[in-house]
């Protein structure tokens, strides 16, 4: 039992965003949405309505802008983002159209045109596009209040735990500035821009806190990031207890960046690889502060988002990836529920378990030709460096499709003169039940496979981790992901074929060291894990890895696993 669970203490709980603790006095916003409702102007006001929405776009952009000077290049490159949102060319025409036709006011025209793309985002299978909605909410409502003039900031002092539903990341890098300790959050995911802003800006965060602004006081509590809770009013041996271990973490984070050039052995003299998952161009400059040579997971869906689907526009960035890291780049395909941004496809009923990923590409060819062809180019120039990743691969049928796609397009290249690498590495996403369990039969048409924690999680445990009823049951550390995780280690093993894991678990300790203890030597991660599970895989030797994955193997529950691995640290 938990020196936190042994005391009567007020606690709220959540998704751990970002480690780390604060402590200090709590405020709470419980920030309601504003309403805004469809207001018809008269053909006079147009111009008016049309200068209002330049004029408050201009200022907005301002304001995003101004914040680039303080920030590093990841939380940078979000803001970059929602700058090229706020200017887009369809954004611009949509409203202009609205105002223009169809006599609806500037406030409403840009609300309207936001929500009919997030509505479209909903639709998506992806779970990236899923936690990038609250980002466009927050965008779309900044945008609005800047439009009516509606100063709606507020001010904290140095020190304070923020709780509230949700924040814009332009409002978490405005406080930051003013000494924000910590932030909980009722919305967002582990990967919302927001929460990504609090790792690069380094603010313990929890997200996904149910029902936090009813529950939470303005009193003083400790943030605990690690463990996703925040206790309100704490008694003082456990202020006492969280002060000392606030001590022990900024001597901790010294000796771990220390640790990041030493050899990646185990104390057995192991080799294991740990490599960066990237979904910015701009994360690239993090690779070598981590010691990360290659990229584990490009995530290409950023494309998709941006409306950079051009063959030139994905030459430009594969090229630039490939440039800015000397080792291997793991190009994942396309993988998002179809080409919802159109609003062509008909909704689905669960878009989870529908049209997407390899799914979708095998039907979409001019889109998944293009992105092929585009990847096949950068490889013939970088022989040996690009893998290709299929994803929410289900049965072996898909690969042999893709296959015979790729040596066409292969030959047509060769023909045209372009260099090809013929031995480019084709991997399958390990994130469905059926590919786990069918692994060693799909190695014949594999270079290497590579485990989706995230998905492979929510399709075993038969649970959104999106719906707040039941996101308790979304535990990655759960005994039946271990045997699946076990059964793909045995068929790589069996095979001779590479396998890594490219999901949260590998970046968490517990994740890292029971993956290491079932074989799994290619661990890749949000880059600003590395240090931790690098200090923790280089202190152990390899019995004592297999020795903890056997225990993970032998639970019945998250909670017996989670016991497991504190006593085995400790002994």
């Amino acid at each position: 039992m938990s020196e936190i669970e042994s005391v009567d203490h007020k606690i709220i709980s959540g998704i751990p965003g970002n480690s780390g603790i604060a402590i200090g006095n709590i405020v709470c916003i419980n920030n309601k949405r504003r309403k805004v409702l469809p207001k018809s102007i008269s053909v006079s006001e147009i111009d008016f309505h049309l200068n209002n929405f330049k004029d408050g776009r201009t200022a907005l952009v301002a304001e995003l802008s101004d914040m680039l000077e303080y920030l590093d290049a990841q939380s940078g490159s979000i803001i970059e983002t929602q700058k090229q949102i706020v200017l887009d060319s369809e954004v611009e025409k949509r409203v202009e159209s609205m105002i223009k036709d169809e006599l609806l006011s500037s406030d409403f025209a840009v609300y309207k045109t936001f929500c009919d793309f997030i509505e479209r985002l909903k639709e998506s299978g992806s779970e990236l596009f899923r936690q990038r909605i609250v980002d466009l909410e927050n965008l779309r409502d900044r945008f609005i209040d800047v439009i009516c003039d509606d100063e709606k900031s507020f001010s904290i002092k140095k020190g304070t735990i923020l709780v509230t539903k949700e924040l814009s990341p332009a409002e978490l890098v405005t406080l930051h500035a003013d000494g924000l300790s910590g932030l909980v959050m009722e919305k967002g995911g582990i990967t919302s821009h927001a929460a990504l802003i609090a790792q690069s800006l380094e603010i313990p965060c929890i997200v996904s806190a149910k029902n936090a602004t009813s529950k939470a006081f303005n009193t003083k509590g400790i943030l605990d990031g690690r463990e996703g809770l925040l206790i309100l009013e704490p008694e003082k041996e456990m202020l006492d207890s969280y002060k000392t271990k606030l001590k022990k973490l900024k001597k901790t984070q010294k000796r771990l960046l220390d640790n990041i050039n030493e050899p990646s052995l185990t104390k057995s003299g192991t080799e294991f690889f740990l490599s960066a998952n990237i979904e910015f161009e701009s994360e690239l400059n993090q690779l070598k502060k981590y010691n990360a040579t290659n990229i584990g997971l490009l995530r290409t869906e950023g494309l998709l988002f941006s409306n950079k689907t051009e063959f030139d526009d994905q030459i430009r960035f594969y090229e630039s990836v490939l440039s800015s890291t000397e080792g291997s780049v793991t190009f994942r395909l396309f993988d998002v529920g179809g080409d919802k941004l159109n609003a062509k496809i008909p909704e689905e009923a669960n878009p989870f378990l529908g049209w997407r990923g390899i799914r979708m590409l095998l039907d979409e060819k001019d889109l998944l030709e293009t992105q092929l062809k585009a990847l096949l180019i950068c490889a013939g120039k970088n022989k040996g460096r690009v893998k290709i990743l299929i994803p929410m691969v289900s049965v072996e049928e898909e690969i042999l499709q893709l296959k015979k796609i790729i040596t066409k397009l292969q030959q047509d290249l060769s023909n045209s003169g372009h260099k090809i690498d013929n031995k480019v590495a084709l991997g399958a996403m390990i994130e469905v039940p059926s590919a786990a369990l069918n692994a060693e039969k799909l190695t014949e048409h594999l270079d290497f496979m590579s485990i989706g924690t995230n998905d492979l999680t929510q399709y075993t445990m038969a649970v959104d981790r999106g719906n707040e009823k039941i996101c308790s049951l979304y535990q990655q550390q759960h005994p039946s992901l271990w045997k699946l995780i076990k059964i793909t280690a045995d068929a790589s093993a069996k095979t001779n074929t590479e396998i890594a894991v490219c999901g949260e678990l590998s970046g968490n300790v517990l994740g890292a060291c029971g993956l290491i203890g079932l074989g799994i030597r290619n661990l890749s991660m949000i880059s600003n894990a590395i240090p931790k599970v690098k200090e923790e895989l280089i202190s152990h030797n390899d019995s004592e890895f297999k020795e903890l994955a056997e225990s993970f193997l032998a639970a019945s529950n998250t909670k017996q696993i989670k016991e497991k691995f504190e006593d085995w640290r400790v002994h």
